[in-house]
């Protein structure tokens, strides 16, 4: 087995390496690289089909379906025999085939620092079940795939021609820890020099006609006497367009985590449903100018940080930065992403990002993912490498120019997606539990689409910024302490009160009190009965008689607290078996919170009271 791997290069620009890989050398191993000019997969356009279906008679046709099965069926099982590391990784070879003949590939090895033929990536979920129970021939062998990969090649492949396409489920062995995280380190090369195919799954009815509408749409295919809005009306009337891009945002594929580097590193991106097929600018026209239909209680669709209109839009900002060489910088982007998204191992959750940040490039940063690492040790310090390089790093906090706003912003949205009470691990509470999703509609910012603008700027975030300024504009002390591998937060803190009485429930708002900001849009504003932001949330009274909201959870005797700097306060637990020797009182946060008053949530209290700011640890 060949197993050399040189320390990686972090640059992108193609360097010719002092000495070539002998893997990429013909006659080696496996390798199969036809030398003969590849005919790229390259749609003439978006309404043409992406599998052909030519038509023998039926009598040849069933034969050699049969004899191909029966070679399907005696096939020995497929093994790996080389490792793929250095600058090395796998691309599939599809055989030409059609309709439901088996699916016949090669495994070749190529360079993700400069490829010798071109090559597309398939972006895609796994599916419902992480079951292989549908098989395909790999260089002659049988090799188990997901029935949703399975489908997917069916469509993807062609008549006459082979394609050439990476797919993680086949060209990573998925049993070496090793190689995954390799590959995963060398990610954003095989990804940035690729043209992407999403795979969204098979198609129905409302698929079509929607594929239909985004390419009328996208080239103002009307005829002369025919407006565009009636051209349009013709495939689908308002509200049944609607209903499919609803049905549409609710596809798996949207959930997954391994999508968003996918999408945003590819130099272009193509989306599939079935044998339908549009360019991704025509699907994100197509969600932003949908408007959906507004629900009177709780709508995940549009209350929940991560959904799906959302996710388009940071994709497509990220995929922005990308295109003009710049490496990502706001963590809070990635906190909504990886939060709100599917990963078979939790790992993924951070390691799926690797490539897009400027962690990736830091000088004293050079740990290649680890899938032995336990998750409570990986989300502390990633955790503790994001806080530091936002604080201490000059050159992170000038690669996109990120004003002292825009870092306090990121410092503090790891706070409020953290607290003990939105952990499944046991973590320090200001370490963000990334396999704890979002439910509940967030006090710290809105959770808007924000589809308007995509510049390559990390300007995204401050578009979202709630309304509210309880900490004030200004960062206070934040910093990490400790020792012996176990950190604490210090922050600057202003404790306002002590919550005496809680309730599952949440009474109706007090008189004259109408939310906060004149400017929100309407139905945002937050109040103690509205159904939005009362989900998942009880209700808490102060000692001084203040009312307010928390997550479940919050328990009489624990303070309300604003921290310098934050928009919205956060509830705390004091610790009191740990301040006995201590010159500073040590607090476990627990969530954010919502006070109804203005004086808390404008900044008013703590501007008075400023004087009273003390350093707290918050472990």
């Amino acid at each position: 087995m060949v197993n050399t791997s040189p320390r990686l290069r972090d640059s992108l620009d193609y360097e010719d390496p002092e000495e070539t890989d002998p893997r990429l050398f013909f006659g080696f191993g496996t390798l199969s690289i036809n030398s003969a000019e590849y005919e790229d997969y390259e749609p003439d356009d978006d309404h043409r089909p992406i599998a052909g279906r030519p038509f023998p008679s039926a009598t040849r046709r069933r034969g050699k379906q049969r004899r191909q099965g029966q070679a399907l069926n005696d096939a020995p099982l497929f093994e790996y025999r080389t490792a793929a590391d250095g600058d090395v990784f796998r691309v599939v070879t599809l055989l030409a085939g059609t309709g439901d003949a088996p699916i016949q590939c090669r495994l070749d090895l190529e360079d993700s620092r400069k490829p010798r033929q071109s090559y597309r990536c398939l972006s895609y979920c796994w599916g419902a079940t992480t079951d292989r129970n549908v098989a395909i021939l790999l260089n002659g062998f049988r090799f188990a795939v997901t029935e949703n990969l399975h489908n997917a090649l069916q469509c993807i492949r062609k008549a006459n021609s082979e394609v050439r396409i990476w797919v993680d489920q086949i060209c990573i062995n998925q049993s070496d820890y090793d190689e995954r995280a390799h590959q995963v380190s060398i990610m954003k090369h095989i990804f940035s020099k690729a043209k992407v195919v999403v795979w969204l799954g098979e198609e129905d009815d409302r698929s079509r006609k929607l594929c239909e509408y985004a390419r009328k749409t996208g080239r103002g295919d009307y005829a002369p006497r025919d407006s565009p809005k009636t051209v349009l009306n013709r495939i689908l009337s308002p509200r049944q367009l609607q209903d499919a891009v609803q049905r549409l945002l609710q596809r798996q594929w949207f959930t997954r985590v391994w999508v968003i580097p996918e999408v945003a590193l590819a130099s272009y991106t193509e989306v599939a449903i079935g044998n339908d097929l549009i360019s991704w600018d025509n699907l994100v026209r197509l969600i932003k100018d949908t408007q959906l239909p507004q629900n009177g209680g709780f709508d995940k669709q549009t209350a929940l940080l991560g959904n799906p209109r959302q996710r388009i839009a940071i994709l497509s900002q990220m995929a922005a930065s990308q295109r003009e060489g710049l490496l990502h910088t706001d963590i809070t982007q990635l906190l909504i992403l990886a939060k709100s998204s599917d990963a078979t191992d939790h790992r993924d959750k951070v390691y799926a990002f690797f490539g897009l940040t400027l962690l990736s490039l830091r000088p004293d940063y050079r740990q290649l993912p680890d899938y032995k690492r336990s998750i409570e040790r990986l989300y502390v310090e990633i955790a503790k490498d994001y806080v530091n390089s936002i604080l201490y790093i000059d050159y992170y906090s000038k690669w996109h120019s990120l004003s002292e706003q825009h870092r306090t912003q990121q410092l503090m949205s790891m706070l409020y997606s953290a607290g003990r009470l939105h952990q499944h691990f046991d973590l320090p509470s200001w370490v963000p539990d990334w396999t704890f999703a979002w439910y509940q509609a967030p006090f710290w910012c809105t959770t808007d689409a924000n589809l308007a603008n995509f510049s390559g700027k990390d300007d995204w975030s401050a578009g979202i910024r709630s309304q509210y300024r309880a900490g004030g504009e200004k960062l206070g002390t934040f910093e990490l302490v400790g020792d012996a591998g176990r950190h604490w937060l210090r922050v600057s803190a202003l404790i306002i009160d002590r919550v005496v009485e809680v309730s599952e429930t949440t009474p109706a708002s007090t008189p004259g009190f109408e939310g906060y900001g004149a400017s929100s849009p309407a139905g945002s504003a937050v109040t103690l009965d509205s159904p939005t932001f009362s989900y998942g949330r009880g209700s808490f009274r102060t000692k001084s008689g203040l009312l307010g909201m928390a997550t479940k959870g919050v328990q009489a005797g624990d303070v309300l607290a604003v921290i310098v700097g934050a928009d919205v306060p956060v509830v705390l637990r004091a610790m009191d078996h740990l301040n006995w020797d201590r010159d500073r009182d040590v607090y476990t946060l627990l969530c954010e919170s919502f006070v109804q008053s203005h004086d808390v949530m404008g900044g008013e209290m703590l501007s008075t009271d400023i004087w009273r700011a003390e350093d707290i640890d918050i472990t």
